[in-house]
């Protein structure tokens, strides 16, 4: 028995690189975004010493910064409320656990952002002297003025 050899039919393939280069372009968008979001600068003042933590989490985003010391609150480097020994004045203390001043601050800075729904984050910075009392009430000002995004900053010991 004869065996019948079949010819082999040339077929050609080309390589489509446009699907692929597509894949490429959005990895390196990606990358790149990611790359200039990941490095902040925030400076304390020297008046602020922050706490410590073993191991920090995540990295700082930009967002509006609020700072909290012994006779001070500062929202975006501007002083705004005076403290005495980190305790609110009387006026300050009389509406429950928000501050109508900080409040009304908070509020017109989320009205100076570009776009409201996404500017929602803050980063609060407190000397670890602060009582809790004083950073529940500057957070719960800024949650009634719609920010929602909070972030502690804290030094990150090795």
């Amino acid at each position: 028995m004869k065996a019948i050899k079949k010819k082999r039919k040339s077929t050609e393939m080309s390589l489509q690189i446009t699907s692929m280069a597509d894949i490429f372009m959005i990895l390196l968008v990606f990358l790149l975004k990611n790359y200039a979001t990941s490095m902040t600068s925030i400076a304390p003042t020297t008046r602020l010493t922050l706490p410590e933590v073993m191991k920090a989490t995540e990295q700082v985003q930009e967002s509006l910064k609020v700072e909290i010391n012994r006779n001070v609150v500062v929202v975006d480097d501007k002083p705004i409320l005076s403290l005495n020994n980190f305790q609110f004045a009387a006026s300050e203390t009389s509406n429950g656990d928000a501050s109508p001043t900080l409040e009304n601050i908070f509020a017109h800075q989320r009205k100076l952002m570009p776009v409201p729904n996404l500017g929602s984050g803050l980063v609060v910075m407190a000397d670890q002297q602060t009582p809790y009392s004083t950073i529940k009430r500057v957070v719960a000002s800024a949650a009634g003025a719609g920010f929602v995004d909070l972030q502690l900053v804290v030094v990150e010991t090795e």
